[in-house]
C-alpha cells in the first residue's frame, strides 16, 4: 500500500486541527470505527477458482474493517476525508476430484484501502441523529493467490499464482445514527457513538487466473476478472467534536 497515503492523511489532519482554536471556525469532527464487511468477493473469481482447482470455496471469509476520518461541521452538513482498511481471505485445503493423490492448499487474499472525500447530512439534529453519507475517491488494492501442492505426500509446488496491486475508483453510500454522550450541545468538546451501514462500490479487476490459462489451455483466463472490492460495511464507532457549534 502506498506510504504517501498515510502521509497525506496526517497532513490533512494536522492542517485542520488548529480550526477549533479560532473562535469563528466551525467544529472539527474526529472519528474512528470498526466492524465487518459482507459480500466482498465476486462470483467471477470463485467460479474460476472452482474450475481451476476442483475445490469448493465460493466466498471470502468475513473480514474486520477499521476506519478513521476527519471532517468540518457546517451546521447539519459535514465535509471531510475518511480512510479505511480491511483484508478478506479464503483458505482451503483438499483434493481435486480428478486426482485424489494430490493435495492442494489454496490461500486467496484481497487487501483494500479505500480513501474517500466524504459528505454527511443530518436531516434532524437531536440527541439521536440520523445522517446520510456519500463519498467518492479511490481504493488501493492488492490481490494475492498462493498455492501449495502435494503429490503422494511430497511437496511439489509452493508459489504464487497471482500477486497484483491496483488502484481503482471508489464510491460509497450509507446511513448512520450517532448518539452524544452528553445532551449538552454547547460544550466545546463533545463525544458520541455511531452506528453505520454503508455500501462500498469499488470493483477490483486483475488477471487472477492467468497462471491456469496455459495449464488448462484456456486463453480467456489471461484476461482480467473482478475479484471483489464491493460490499456492505457494518460499523460501530466513536466521534469527537472539537469546537462550539
Amino acid at each position: 500500500m502506498p506510504r504517501c497515503l498515510a502521509s497525506a492523511f496526517c497532513s490533512l489532519l494536522l492542517g485542520v486541527l488548529p480550526l477549533p482554536a479560532q473562535q469563528s471556525a466551525p467544529p472539527l469532527v474526529l472519528s474512528g470505527a470498526g466492524g465487518i464487511a459482507l459480500g466482498i468477493g465476486s462470483a467471477e473469481l470463485f467460479d474460476g477458482y472452482r474450475q481451476a482447482t476442483g475445490l469448493r470455496a465460493n466466498e471470502f471469509s468475513v473480514p474486520l474493517v477499521a476506519s478513521a476520518g476527519v471532517a468540518v461541521a457546517l451546521g447539519s452538513i459535514r465535509v471531510g476525508a475518511e480512510c479505511g482498511y480491511f483484508r478478506a481471505e479464503s483458505r482451503e485445503q483438499g483434493a481435486p476430484p480428478s486426482s485424489t493423490a494430490t493435495q492442494l492448499d489454496e490461500h486467496l487474499q484481497l487487501q483494500l484501502l479505500p480513501v474517500v472525500l466524504a459528505l454527511e447530512w443530518e436531516p434532524w439534529q437531536q440527541q439521536f441523529r440520523t445522517y446520510l453519507s456519500a463519498g467518492v475517491g479511490a481504493t488501493f488494492a492488492r490481490f494475492q493467490w498462493n498455492e501449495r501442492v502435494w503429490n503422494s505426500g511430497t511437496l511439489v509446488r509452493d508459489g504464487s499464482n497471482a500477486d497484483e496491486t491496483v488502484t481503482v475508483p471508489a464510491l460509497r453510500l450509507g446511513i448512520g445514527t450517532q448518539l452524544f454522550f452528553d445532551e449538552e450541545s454547547r460544550s466545546a468538546v463533545r463525544g458520541g457513538l455511531t452506528i453505520a451501514m454503508q455500501y462500498l462500490f469499488s470493483p477490483v479487476r486483475v488477471a487472477a487466473l492467468r497462471y491456469y490459462a496455459t495449464l488448462y489451455d484456456r486463453p480467456q483466463w489471461n484476461s482480467t476478472i473482478t475479484v471483489g472490492g464491493s460490499g456492505l460495511l457494518l460499523t460501530v464507532g466513536v466521534r469527537f467534536w472539537l469546537g462550539r457549534p
